[in-house]
Protein backbone atom coordinates (compact mmCIF):
# COMPACT_ATOMS: atom_id res chain seq x y z
CA UNK A 1 0.00 0.00 0.00
CA UNK A 2 2.83 2.39 0.86
CA UNK A 3 4.49 1.69 -2.50
CA UNK A 4 1.23 2.47 -4.29
CA UNK A 5 0.85 5.82 -2.46
CA UNK A 6 4.46 6.69 -3.31
CA UNK A 7 3.80 5.86 -6.95
CA UNK A 8 0.69 8.08 -7.01
CA UNK A 9 2.56 10.94 -5.33
CA UNK A 10 5.42 10.71 -7.87
CA UNK A 11 2.94 10.61 -10.75
CA UNK A 12 1.19 13.77 -9.49
CA UNK A 13 4.51 15.60 -9.08
CA UNK A 14 5.63 14.53 -12.56
CA UNK A 15 2.42 15.82 -14.14
CA UNK A 16 2.43 19.10 -12.19
CA UNK A 17 5.82 20.30 -13.46
CA UNK A 18 4.89 20.46 -17.17
CA UNK A 19 1.60 22.17 -16.32
CA UNK A 20 3.38 24.86 -14.35
CA UNK A 21 5.96 25.32 -17.09
CA UNK A 22 3.26 25.65 -19.73
CA UNK A 23 1.78 28.67 -17.99
CA UNK A 24 5.08 30.31 -17.08
CA UNK A 25 4.48 33.29 -19.38
CA UNK A 26 6.36 35.72 -17.15
CA UNK A 27 9.63 33.98 -18.00
CA UNK A 28 8.95 33.52 -21.72
CA UNK A 29 7.11 36.74 -22.54
CA UNK A 30 7.43 40.33 -21.33
CA UNK A 31 3.92 40.82 -20.00
CA UNK A 32 4.68 44.49 -19.15
CA UNK A 33 5.75 45.38 -22.69
CA UNK A 34 3.61 45.67 -25.82
CA UNK A 35 4.88 45.73 -29.39
CA UNK A 36 2.77 46.86 -32.37
CA UNK A 37 3.45 45.05 -35.64
CA UNK A 38 1.91 45.63 -39.05
CA UNK A 39 1.97 42.87 -41.60
CA UNK A 40 -0.06 40.25 -43.38
CA UNK A 41 -1.35 36.93 -42.12
CA UNK A 42 0.81 34.07 -43.39
CA UNK A 43 -0.77 31.20 -41.44
CA UNK A 44 -3.37 30.41 -38.77
CA UNK A 45 -3.17 27.15 -36.84
CA UNK A 46 -6.63 26.67 -35.33
CA UNK A 47 -5.59 24.10 -32.73
CA UNK A 48 -5.45 23.43 -29.02
CA UNK A 49 -3.98 24.12 -26.57
CA UNK A 50 -3.56 27.55 -28.21
CA UNK A 51 -4.46 29.02 -31.57
CA UNK A 52 -1.30 30.20 -33.33
CA UNK A 53 -1.23 33.15 -35.71
CA UNK A 54 1.71 33.98 -37.97
CA UNK A 55 2.19 37.29 -39.74
CA UNK A 56 4.88 38.49 -42.12
CA UNK A 57 6.33 41.82 -41.01
CA UNK A 58 8.91 43.96 -42.79
CA UNK A 59 11.53 45.02 -40.24
CA UNK A 60 13.43 48.33 -40.12
CA UNK A 61 16.06 46.94 -42.51
CA UNK A 62 13.49 45.93 -45.13
CA UNK A 63 13.81 42.23 -44.27
CA UNK A 64 10.66 40.07 -44.09
CA UNK A 65 10.31 38.46 -40.66
CA UNK A 66 7.58 35.96 -39.76
CA UNK A 67 6.26 36.51 -36.25
CA UNK A 68 4.37 33.79 -34.40
CA UNK A 69 1.75 34.62 -31.79
CA UNK A 70 -0.03 32.53 -29.21
CA UNK A 71 -3.70 33.21 -28.64
CA UNK A 72 -6.35 31.57 -26.50
CA UNK A 73 -7.69 28.06 -27.06
CA UNK A 74 -10.14 27.05 -29.78
CA UNK A 75 -13.12 26.78 -27.42
CA UNK A 76 -12.64 30.23 -25.89
CA UNK A 77 -12.21 31.93 -29.27
CA UNK A 78 -15.15 30.02 -30.76
CA UNK A 79 -17.47 31.06 -27.93
CA UNK A 80 -16.45 34.66 -28.65
CA UNK A 81 -17.53 34.23 -32.27
CA UNK A 82 -14.18 33.57 -33.95
CA UNK A 83 -13.33 30.60 -36.15
CA UNK A 84 -10.57 29.25 -38.37
CA UNK A 85 -11.70 31.64 -41.14
CA UNK A 86 -11.70 34.86 -39.10
CA UNK A 87 -8.21 35.66 -40.36
CA UNK A 88 -7.23 34.80 -43.91
CA UNK A 89 -3.78 34.29 -45.43
CA UNK A 90 -2.64 37.54 -47.04
CA UNK A 91 -4.98 39.70 -44.95
CA UNK A 92 -3.30 42.89 -43.66
CA UNK A 93 -3.45 43.22 -39.87
CA UNK A 94 -1.88 45.06 -36.98
CA UNK A 95 -0.99 42.83 -34.05
CA UNK A 96 -0.33 44.18 -30.59
CA UNK A 97 1.55 41.58 -28.59
CA UNK A 98 3.54 40.90 -25.45
CA UNK A 99 6.89 39.93 -27.02
CA UNK A 100 9.22 37.07 -26.16
CA UNK A 101 11.84 37.96 -23.55
CA UNK A 102 14.61 36.29 -25.58
CA UNK A 103 14.19 38.58 -28.61
CA UNK A 104 12.74 35.91 -30.88
CA UNK A 105 9.87 37.02 -33.18
CA UNK A 106 7.25 35.48 -30.89
CA UNK A 107 4.54 36.87 -28.67
CA UNK A 108 1.18 36.56 -27.00
CA UNK A 109 -1.71 38.37 -28.66
CA UNK A 110 -3.05 41.41 -26.83
CA UNK A 111 -5.31 42.26 -29.77
CA UNK A 112 -5.51 42.15 -33.55
CA UNK A 113 -6.66 45.18 -35.53
CA UNK A 114 -8.08 44.65 -39.02
CA UNK A 115 -7.48 47.06 -41.92
CA UNK A 116 -10.87 48.70 -41.28
CA UNK A 117 -9.85 49.46 -37.67
CA UNK A 118 -11.99 46.74 -36.07
CA UNK A 119 -10.33 45.20 -33.01
CA UNK A 120 -10.67 41.44 -32.66
CA UNK A 121 -9.34 38.73 -30.35
CA UNK A 122 -8.65 41.34 -27.68
CA UNK A 123 -7.43 40.23 -24.26
CA UNK A 124 -8.17 43.79 -23.15
CA UNK A 125 -11.83 42.90 -23.56
CA UNK A 126 -11.76 39.69 -21.60
CA UNK A 127 -10.13 37.18 -23.95
CA UNK A 128 -7.63 35.58 -21.60
CA UNK A 129 -4.84 33.46 -22.95
CA UNK A 130 -5.25 30.30 -20.95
Amino acid sequence: MKAFRTFIWLAVVAMAAPAAAHHGRGQSFDMKKQVTLKGSVSQVKWQNPHVLIFIDVTDDNGKMVTWGFENSNVHTLATQGYNRNTLKVGQPVTAIVNPATNGEPLGIIVKVILADGKEIMSRERGNPVD
